[in-house]
């Protein structure tokens, strides 16, 4: 039963994606119940963007938690998703003293290493994911759904949420 259910939720994330339109996501205003409880726990600061850009329309449903050493800020597409593929939209982690998983292929803005890595599908499929160090932390981003030319928009977003610093 709940593989059918994820099943539902899924089409009709896609469907919704495919329809058209897309939206800019608020990402401070879909946080707004976690941020307080995370930065009351964690010592590392808080990196958004301002916006997520996606290709569909749907509600977004935001989660996050946190340790002294880490935070991490999720959106589904669904109330309760536990991170599940069928409903994840996006992940914003922070991890004190980090390390980017793979060499950089890109440099932000201030000169902070990066690398991002397309969508992969095997088994199943992986989000497009985008790793950044900045000021001793890794940030390791994840998300689908968005517009053409994802390198871009991740880069794009990790300079505005650094130089919007922490929320």
């Amino acid at each position: 039963m709940k593989l059918v259910a994820a099943g539902v939720v899924s089409l009709a994330l896609c469907a919704t994606a495919l329809a058209g339109g897309g939206q800019n996501v608020d990402l401070v205003k879909a946080f707004h119940a976690q941020l307080p409880k995370v930065k009351a726990k964690t010592t590392v600061p808080v990196l958004l963007p301002p916006t997520l850009p996606l290709l569909g329309k749907y509600r977004v449903y935001g989660s996050g938690s946190a340790t002294r050493r880490s935070f991490d800020l999720e959106l589904a597409g669904a109330p309760n998703c536990l991170g599940a593929n069928a409903c994840f939209v996006a992940m914003f982690d922070g991890r004190r003293g980090g390390k980017l998983p793979f060499k950089a292929n890109v440099r932000l803005a201030g000169g902070d290493p990066a690398h991002y890595r397309h969508f992969t599908c095997g088994g199943s499929c992986s989000p497009s994911s985008f790793w950044f160090t900045h000021g001793g932390i890794l940030y390791s981003w994840q998300a689908k759904d968005l517009p053409r030319n994802e390198k871009a928009i991740f880069v794009r977003m990790a300079n505005q949420a650094i130089d919007a610093g922490p929320r």
